[in-house]
């Protein structure tokens, strides 16, 4: 049962990070822990580590399509790498339930915004700018990714859906880019949060076995049929994910 259980869990996880750079701590964690019953900690750190094996073969992908633009975007790579560490170190020194709701709220708007412009067929921005970023922006894009990364560090997350949200309202990139470069930005965050709970011996490397080997071949498949889709069925996809991840995390933090 449990073999079948994470054998689902790959496919859904692969699905998830191929289509719309979801990350694996919305189906690991919650399956660890109700259905398997591993320890919440353990089942985070599987979660990252998971995420980074998809997420690396999905950037490929996206990669091959020519759907990763790290011109602008790369200063996230420093922040996702420090972050995470700055928020494990404040989870064992703060309340996060306040941080939660407004993750979960700020979720339910931004999913609702993309099904908006799914459904009325609006381009969700028109196109990242071609000039380079100025020192101003370039401040407000490292706070913006040390903000994410400290977030990510404290839920447990590898913060793929909010680099998605920060390219897309942030520094003005279009869905499929913003899905390609986040993926590859959230292989790096996971990474880091992966090292600091392996060496705390907090992974479940059964489980990373079975669901990342499926999840990256789903993630990549998915990645490489993607570009083949109108792009307002990816954006309400997106939305509809964010929707739904907002909703299941309420009850959690209410």
């Amino acid at each position: 049962m449990s073999t079948v259980l994470l054998v689902v869990i790959g496919l859904i996880t692969g699905a998830l990070t191929g289509f719309g750079g979801g990350s694996a701590v919305v189906i690991v964690v919650p399956a660890l822990t109700q259905f398997l019953h591993i320890p919440f900690r353990m089942a985070v750190g599987t979660s990252l580590t998971v995420d980074v094996l998809t997420s690396a073969l999905v950037s490929f992908g996206y990669a091959k399509s020519g759907n990763i633009q790290l011109k602008r975007g790369w200063i996230f790579l420093i922040t996702a790498i420090l972050g995470p560490q700055i928020g494990i170190w404040l989870s064992h020194r703060m309340p996060t339930q306040w941080l939660g709701l407004f993750f979960a709220v700020t979720m339910i708007l931004f999913g609702t915004n993309f099904i908006y412009h799914a459904v009325r067929n609006i381009p969700m921005v028109s196109g990242a700018a071609s000039h380079d970023p100025t020192w101003k922006s370039t401040v407000g894009v490292v706070v913006l990714g040390l903000i994410i990364g400290i977030i990510t560090g404290l839920l447990g997350a590898s913060g793929g859906v909010m680099y998605l949200l920060a390219l897309v309202y942030g520094l003005r990139y279009t869905i499929r880019p913003a899905v390609g470069t986040s993926v590859i930005i959230m292989a790096i965050s996971a990474l880091s949060g992966a090292v600091g709970y392996s060496l705390h011996h907090e992974v479940y490397w059964t489980a990373v076995l079975i669901v990342g080997l499926i999840s990256m071949v789903v993630g990549y498949l998915v990645a490489r049929m993607v570009p083949r889709l109108p792009e307002r069925i990816q954006a309400g996809g997106i939305g509809t994910l964010l929707f739904v991840i907002g909703l299941t995390m309420l009850p959690q933090v209410v």
